[in-house]
């Protein structure tokens, strides 16, 4: 019987089902529920859907069709043929490179195997090696994270290698006022079975490995625990992920356009608050007057505005816009809302029950 060596441990729960999200704080709420609710759970974002590059080309993964490999980006699923697959320095069949559950499968590798190394050589118009290495395993073990290096068939010198998920960070410059931008290169996160289009919908594909980046919204929303595979608390964790990549982007209307920054160094990165019902992080004490939104599939159910997450004011001009395309959403949020996440400014204060009254 074949072995199968796992690049990732990512497993894509097939069947996408609606889900109830956190319930945010009531000043009435007894002590027991007090102590049980915590203040969520809080990080930066980014409103990239894909930041995959190679060669400025946005990559959205990999597809298979006609017995060979390709390299899918934001134009094409067969945008440029991998003519050539080696796992750990050995040539193989295309066709024992599988998807099974939404991870990387080589047929015939040895299990034991700790080595992981995948190195696929694409034809024009990229031209080039893409190198892929194991880098880590999530702490409870659900999926492995990959190291990309690419470089172009052109370049003579091997130190020309980049990372697959270039990221733009504001460092210090050389004054205590002055900043200045320095790109850097994060980890990889496949994600099989499925992929997103670029209105921010997703189909399954058994032929796809969506290729996410650790920040944007499909591999950063694994990195905050919403893993699409399994179910918690009866509720499907593909749908809980899809509803994360509304939510880090503030899709608000699920049409595909952000209301967040992100990944512009100049605008910085927007914090919000996370909550969900699933036990990944857990309830906050967000009332309905201060959290920013519920969160689904599509997009928000309901939008507090005089809680949105930004003061930008290209992104405050930017929201009147996105209002007029869907109005319905745009409504205060209260129990009757249909939800899987909650979002929120982070508290600054809470009143005596620990209520957010200020954020």
């Amino acid at each position: 019987m074949s072995l199968h060596k796992m690049f990732s441990v990512l497993c894509l729960a097939s069947v996408i089902a609606s889900g109830c999200g956190g319930e945010p704080a009531t000043s009435d709420r007894d002590a027991v529920q007090q102590g049980l609710r915590g203040d969520g759970w809080t990080n930066s974002n980014y409103n990239q859907l894909f930041s995959a590059t190679l060669d400025g080309q946005t990559v959205t993964g990999l597809y298979y069709a006609g017995g060979m490999w390709f390299v899918s980006t934001s134009s094409s699923l067969t945008y440029a043929q991998v003519s050539s697959i080696a796992y750990n320095g050995q040539v193989i069949d295309p066709r024992n490179l599988t998807t099974g559950q939404g991870t990387f499968q080589v047929i015939g590798a040895d299990s034991e195997d700790a080595g992981v190394e995948l190195v696929l050589t694409v034809a024009a118009p990229l031209a080039g090696t893409l190198r892929i290495t194991s880098a880590s395993v999530a702490t409870d073990g659900s999926f492995g994270r990959y190291s990309t290096e690419w470089l172009p068939a052109s370049a003579d010198d091997p130190s020309a290698a980049v990372g697959l998920c270039p990221r733009e960070v504001l460092v210090a410059g050389s004054s205590k006022t002055a900043t200045q931008t320095q790109v850097v290169y994060e980890t990889m996160i496949p994600i099989g079975g499925v992929r997103w289009n670029l209105n921010g919908s997703k189909t399954s594909d058994a032929n796809a490995i969506t290729l996410g980046c650790s920040h944007d919204a499909i591999g950063g929303c694994v990195e905050w625990g919403y893993g699409p595979w399994g179910t918690r608390s009866g509720v499907s964790m593909a749908s809980v992920h899809q509803a994360c990549t509304r939510m880090k982007r503030d899709d608000v209307c699920g049409s595909g356009s952000p209301l967040t920054t992100g990944y512009d160094a100049a605008q910085g990165v927007t914090t919000i608050h996370v909550s969900d019902r699933v036990g990944i992080h857990p309830d906050t004490n967000q009332t309905y007057a201060t959290m920013e939104a519920f969160w689904g599939e599509n997009g928000a159910s309901c939008f507090n505005e005089t809680e949105y997450r930004s003061t930008n004011s290209i992104l405050l001009s930017r929201l009147a816009i996105i209002k007029a395309q869907c109005p319905s959403r745009f409504v205060a949020c209260n129990s009757s809302h249909q939800r899987v996440l909650l979002s929120a400014r982070p508290c600054t204060l809470t009143n005596a029950a620990g209520d957010c009254v200020a954020n």
